[in-house]
C-alpha cells in the first residue's frame, strides 16, 4: 500500500497580527515535532489560485488559518471544517479571490491530483487590518494546544 503524502498548511500574514495564528502553530509544531516522511509542513502568506501549487498531489491537507466570524465564540476559539462546510464554489471575478473549495475543484478539472481530504482548523480573531507582530494573549495561548490538535490529527487521516 502507498504512503498517504499529508501537508500541514499554517496561512496568514505574520505583519497582520492575529492574522499570523496558522503559521504561528506551523513554527509551534517544528519545535516538537520530529519529521515525518510522507508530512510536509508548509508556511504560506497567499491564497486563491496560487493555493493549487501548494495543495497539488497531496492526498491529505490540514490547514490552519485565522476566521473572523460575529458569533459569540471568544478570540481563540478553534472551528473544524471540512470543505463542504464552506459552501457552494465561488464564481470569481478574478483568479486571487479563488477560495479554498474552489481552488481544489478547479485543480481536479484540470487533471491534476488534489487532496481526497481536507480539514481546516479555523481560528477565530477580532482584527487582521492592523499592522503589528505577534499574536494577541488570547490568540497566542492557544497555539501549542492547537498544534498538539494538528498533531493528533494527522494520525487520524
Amino acid at each position: 500500500m502507498a504512503t498517504r503524502r499529508i501537508l500541514v498548511l499554517g496561512l496568514g500574514n505574520t505583519i497582520l497580527g492575529d492574522d499570523g495564528v496558522g503559521i504561528s502553530v506551523v513554527r509551534e509544531m517544528r519545535k516538537t515535532w520530529k519529521e515525518v516522511p510522507c508530512v510536509e509542513c508548509m508556511e504560506a502568506s497567499l491564497g486563491g489560485i496560487a493555493l493549487l501549487d501548494l495543495v497539488a498531489g497531496f492526498d491529505r491537507v490540514l490547514v490552519i488559518d485565522a476566521i473572523m466570524t460575529d458569533d459569540a465564540n471568544p478570540p481563540g476559539f478553534v472551528y473544524e471544517l471540512a470543505l463542504e462546510d464552506l459552501g457552494d464554489e465561488v464564481r470569481p471575478h478574478a483568479s486571487h479571490v479563488l477560495d479554498l473549495r474552489t481552488t481544489i475543484e478547479l485543480g481536479k478539472r484540470l487533471g491534476q491530483k488534489m487532496p481526497s481530504f481536507v480539514k481546516i482548523f479555523a481560528v477565530k480573531i477580532e482584527d487582521n487590518g492592523i499592522f503589528r507582530e505577534g499574536l494577541t494573549p488570547a490568540v497566542d495561548g492557544m497555539v501549542p494546544g492547537l498544534a498538539r490538535r494538528v498533531m493528533a490529527a494527522m494520525e487520524e487521516v
